[in-house]
């Protein structure tokens, strides 16, 4: 898209996109985009892409096992993900057990493995600054440990504990810190057990009788922590639970024995929570709950617009309309987290948010990243779709992939793995310009659709064509081609012949190389 109007909007009840005729990539950056590379892999795939701004593949990694969720491009120029391990003991969604750093070749040059029969690592992973990599993971507690915590109706439970690796030679690493929920945790049933107490007093731990656990026959999932960020000016860490509907912050400054407690660390509190938000009735708060299921809590590191404040992708199952929540946490000259006796934790509205209304839904994994231009990148999971906005809501990037993808991470140019790698100037490397763009007409089709493409070298192209959750519907085979404008028509039906339903549907141009641009389509009742 090539202006700020072609943002994604509803008109009236019959859900008109008003969609720029030459939606496509290579006319995308017109000084609104943060120019860069951009890292994601499919979820659950054994392939990592790294893709620029016209969506070139400009480099692949090709993996032995699947990846977990997330993936990060070290500055090294390695890659650091999630991966299953071979026979995980503990199943739940996106289980991983092992942490891989791999490099531009695709080859392990470290792993470590974190898999046991209470114990194992899932969804993200996050760097740290001093080379160590935080990871979320379970552990197993007894229907007979849940009861003695105080849990009603008590059966086999998976609490969340996080765990900081430091890494060493090819295939090890020593735990050096880790923080456990199962430590901090009330409940108002038992008075015969330790944490007995009255919940709304005590805003800093988990009430062990909320919720439910699920994940199929013989799982324990009960927080169900999907997201970690670290801030490494306050020393902090959020993390996003997803059947809490809430993030989390924690104090990062303590030892394993104050993380086990609640006192000690720079903030006096030890392992409790310093701060909490989104389902105040979670602690007996007043107030109105803001996430309907949650991901990626991740702090706007130092230095770029919003520094310091949170952002989380709220999935909003019931409106089936998903938010990206910033939030600025009001805090004392000291840092401390305020919070008025009797009151929820502030603040009472978000400082930024973008929402498109049903346009821009996700009903799992997603994903929001700050820019060092303001813009914000965001990760619409469910289908494919990456796509930037600026500060207004206006969308100034996108990128369609057809498979669900849980993260996505833009890297500027300047960044040192991308220089040590492709180059100091990977932005004048030939071999990377864009080679394919597309765009349709009319939009929204009634009847048909013309895609006007265009490739500046001899190519074997197709397109094809998925509804919103990834599911191919048609491939238009379009056969080799000498460098040149096309068109190709598309009569909105799928492989059988069948009209696909009115709603939104993601086109691709794919060639040789596997290069794609893409776009949507809005396909109305006739």
């Amino acid at each position: 898209m090539t202006t700020s109007t072609c943002s994604r909007f509803l008109l009236a009840a019959v859900l008109i996109l008003a969609v720029c005729s030459g939606s496509q990539y290579s006319a995308v950056a017109q000084g609104t985009a943060y120019d860069g590379y951009t890292l994601f892999n499919p979820n659950n795939s054994r392939t990592t892409y790294l893709v620029d701004m016209q969506g070139n593949t400009v480099h692949q990694w090709n993996h032995a096992r699947n990846g977990g969720y997330s993936v990060y491009l070290l500055e090294n120029g390695h890659l650091l993900r999630p991966a299953v391990t071979s026979t995980p003991a503990i199943r739940g969604a996106a289980s991983a057990g092992l942490i891989q750093e791999i490099d531009w070749d695709g080859n392990v040059v470290w792993e470590f493995d974190y898999a046991g029969s209470d114990h194992v690592t899932h969804h993200d992973i996050e760097p740290m600054p001093n080379g160590n990599i935080l990871m979320i993971a379970w552990e197993v507690k007894s229907s007979t440990e849940a009861a003695a915590a105080g849990r009603v109706n008590a059966r086999t439970m998976w609490p969340d504990h996080l765990v900081e690796v430091k890494p060493e030679g090819t295939n090890g690493g020593t735990i050096v810190w880790e923080w456990h929920a199962w430590d901090h945790l009330v409940q108002d049933r038992d008075p015969s057990a330790a944490n007995y107490g009255i919940v709304s007093e005590h805003p800093e731990l988990i009430d062990i009788n909320l919720g439910g656990v699920s994940g199929g026959p013989g799982s324990g999932d009960w927080l169900h922590i999907n997201g970690i960020s670290y801030n490494p000016v306050n020393d902090q860490i959020v993390i996003s639970s997803h059947f809490m509907d809430e993030i989390y912050v924690i104090d990062h400054s303590t030892t394993k024995e104050e993380a086990a407690g609640h006192a000690g660390g720079q903030y006096g509190k030890g392992g409790d929570l310093l701060y909490r938000w989104g389902k105040p009735q979670n602690y007996g708060a007043p107030g109105s709950e803001v996430f309907d299921v949650v991901h990626c809590s991740y702090w706007v590191p130092e230095g770029l617009p919003g520094e310091g404040n949170i952002m989380a992708f709220n999935n909003n199952e019931r409106t089936r309309a998903s938010t990206i929540v910033e939030i600025s946490p009001p805090v004392d000259g000291e840092g401390r987290y305020i919070l008025q006796s009797g009151q929820a934790y502030g603040p009472t509205a978000p400082h930024w948010s973008y929402s498109n209304g049903s346009v821009f839904y996700s009903n799992h994994l997603g994903g929001n990243q700050r820019l060092p231009n303001g813009n914000t990148l965001i990760t619409e999971a469910t289908s494919g779709y990456l796509f930037e906005v600026d500060p207004q809501g206006n969308e100034v990037w996108n990128f369609s992939f057809g498979q669900q993808i849980a993260r996505s991470l833009r890297y500027g140019r300047d960044y040192p793995g991308l220089a040590a790698l492709l180059g100091t100037d990977v932005g004048t490397n030939p071999a990377l310009a864009s080679t394919i763009t597309i765009s349709c007409a009319p939009n929204p089709l009634t009847d048909f659709t013309v895609f006007n493409y265009s490739t500046h070298s001899a190519n074997d192209l197709r397109i094809t064509i998925h509804d919103m959750l990834g599911k191919q519907l048609r491939v238009l085979h379009l056969g080799d081609h000498a460098p040149g404008n096309y068109q190709a028509t598309w009569d909105g039906r799928d492989y059988a012949g069948n009209r696909v339903a009115p709603g939104m549907y993601v086109y691709s141009l794919i060639s040789t190389t596997e290069n794609r641009v893409s776009g949507k389509v809005l396909v109305t009742s006739r």
